[in-house]
């Protein structure tokens, strides 16, 4: 309010209008981050570029999305720290040996021809893009499933018995939760990611993953068949364990909903209630997850991932397999933000869109993908609300100027004032602030006030001429007439004329004639001399001795030759 009362908007009307539209403009904005609209990206089989990534980025913003979920580690290692040493019971694993581990492992998996795994460097641009945008986001290393990448790097590095066996068989995405070497492992990898993006700023989400636990050994999920061989309890203490280390870094825990109180059952131990279960699967025959309900009587926030959204990159229709991208497209039509898998409408923080790929060499079809999200945005605008036009805004700061030097420091800082009152990735419900953003800055801008210029110069030049006497020269008068000359007030743009005056000044004085000074040694027989500071007559007395001894010569002279002659 200050601001609009220094640029001479008064209005009583309008200060009651600013005031009501902030008001409105942050309920509006708790009413769109209560829910989160969220994009996932199953960067883990498949390498995704920081570029592609920025882009995914990007489409979310412009679509309203509030998060991107990225699944950097799922079957897949697709993200390296600089730092990647491990310590273990006393032995250090280097980090450029458990870089060269995780590379062969991510080859194991799929050798990737578009890239093997991001940099620090890399995620720290996609990082800063998601800042910059106002999108958050979700990061995913999955364990302690889907984990073939990172047990084939334990290999390596010279782990033994890493993989969970049972029946003859070996999992080769499933940790074995009984190698207490391999958990500790397995959990200090975990801690260095946490860490990274617990500082991040943009991440308050930290997804550990936890679905699906070795599958491939048994014929059944294996959820049930943990609770058959007893070591139910010992999956509760590791994702207890991810929990509380996630909390430790200030971010929420999150996972998916097969594993957590496998068939409602909790005989077997509780589950920390601080743990937002991502509710992807309502199950199936034989597969008995537990429900919605159970999971918010256990005190857990539940985030929609509802399968009836998912899409696996290059399915295209049925015919190519689950999760095609023409069911995808029809199921978003048909299902509510808040309706779960199974037709539960029990309240959740928001909605996922997950794209997978479960077939990594598919190309990434980014256009497919951007199909989809506007999709999913279209049919869920009221949930997912748009970014505002700031076009106004980007035309009111192309008029400022680019020198803000030649303006007084008062106007340039209710200027910058106003600049620095624009709030950016305000949404579509916000555009009357936003509107507003762009008439304050117009208004600053026209009320820019010019310096003054700088007379420094000229007042040189006058003190200057004050130390000459004017009734020594003959023509003193123009240096009186330059400084005559001399208008004050001009501002900045006036700069030249005005130094013009302080070279005038100085070129009249450089042109001075000094008033003519007789001295008796130039005109011995002149009468009288004119003085230099007065310019008066005076006669010595050496002269007018002279001039009587002279004629007293002359008269004696006379009366000899008349004496002669008588």
């Amino acid at each position: 309010m200050k601001l609009l009362r220094k640029l001479g908007i008064t209005s009583l009307a309008l200060l009651i209008s600013m005031t009501t539209l902030k008001l409105t403009s942050v309920k509006a904005q708790e009413e769109t981050v209560s829910k989160r609209s969220v994009v996932s990206i199953d960067a883990g089989r498949k390498y995704f570029s920081a570029d592609q990534l920025i882009q995914i980025i990007e489409k979310a913003y412009q679509n309203g999305y509030t998060s991107v979920q990225l699944l950097l580690g799922n079957d897949g290692l697709r993200f390296f720290l600089d730092d990647m040493s491990i310590v273990v019971n006393d032995k250090t694993y280097a980090s450029e040996d458990v870089k060269s581990a995780f590379t062969k492992g991510n080859d194991a998996y799929y050798a990737d021809p578009n890239g093997n795994a991001l940099t620090e460097d890399e995620m720290n641009r996609v990082v800063g893009y998601a800042k910059e945008k106002g999108i958050e986001l979700i990061p995913a290393i999955n364990s302690p499933g889907h984990m073939d990448a990172i047990l084939t790097g334990m290999e390596q590095l010279g782990l033994k018995k890493v993989r969970f066996e049972r029946n003859g068989k070996t999992s080769q995405r499933t940790v074995n939760i009984e190698n207490q070497e391999a958990i500790a492992f397995t959990k200090e990898l975990m801690k260095k990611y946490v860490s990274y993006f617990g500082n991040t700023e943009v991440v308050k989400i930290f997804n550990f993953g936890a679905d699906e636990y070795a599958n491939d050994v048994f014929t059944n999920p294996g959820w049930g068949e943990l609770q058959k061989i007893g070591l139910y309890d010992e999956f509760i203490t590791y994702a207890n364990d991810l929990a509380q280390m996630i909390k430790l870094d200030g971010l929420q825990p999150m996972c998916f909903n097969d594993g957590i109180y496998y068939n409602s059952d909790d005989s077997f131990g509780t589950f920390d209630k601080d743990i937002i279960i991502s509710y992807w699967t309502s199950g199936w025959w034989g597969f008995d997850v537990a429900k919605p309900a159970y999971f918010a009587q256990k005190q857990h926030k539940i985030l929609n991932t509802n399968d009836g959204w998912y899409w696996v990159l290059g399915h295209l229709t049925a015919d190519d397999g689950i999760y095609d991208f023409k069911g995808s497209m029809e199921r978003i039509k048909a299902k509510d933000f808040d309706e779960l898998a199974g037709g539960s409408k029990v309240p959740s923080i928001g909605s996922v869109q997950a794209i997978w790929c479960d077939n990594p060499s598919a190309q990434h079809d980014l256009p497919r993908i951007f199909e989809l999200m506007d999709a999913f945005s279209n049919k869920h605008r009221n949930i997912l609300v748009r970014p505002a036009d700031y076009t106004k805004v980007e035309e009111a700061l192309a008029q400022v100027p680019k020198d803000l030097n030649v303006y007084t420091a008062e106007s340039v800082a209710l200027l910058t004032q106003a600049i620095q009152e624009v709030q950016r990735n305000l949404k579509e419900t916000q555009q009357a602030v936003v509107d507003q953003y762009a008439v304050a800055i117009l208004e600053a801008t026209q009320k820019l006030q010019w310096k003054m210029a700088d007379y420094s110069k000229v007042m040189a030049a006058i003190e200057k001429a004050k130390q000459y006497d004017a009734n020594a020269y003959t023509n003193y008068d123009l240096v009186q007439k330059a400084i005559d000359a001399v208008v004050y007030q001009l501002d900045i743009r006036k700069q030249e004329q005005v130094d013009a005056y302080a070279q005038a000044i100085e070129d009249a004085l450089l042109k001075l004639n000094k008033k003519v000074v007789i001295t008796e040694e130039k005109q011995p027989q002149q009468t009288s001399t004119t003085s230099p500071v007065t310019g008066a007559n005076t006669a010595t007395e050496e002269n007018v001795g002279f001039w009587v001894a002279l004629c007293m010569l002359a008269g004696i002279c006379l009366i000899a030759i008349k004496g002669k002659k008588a």
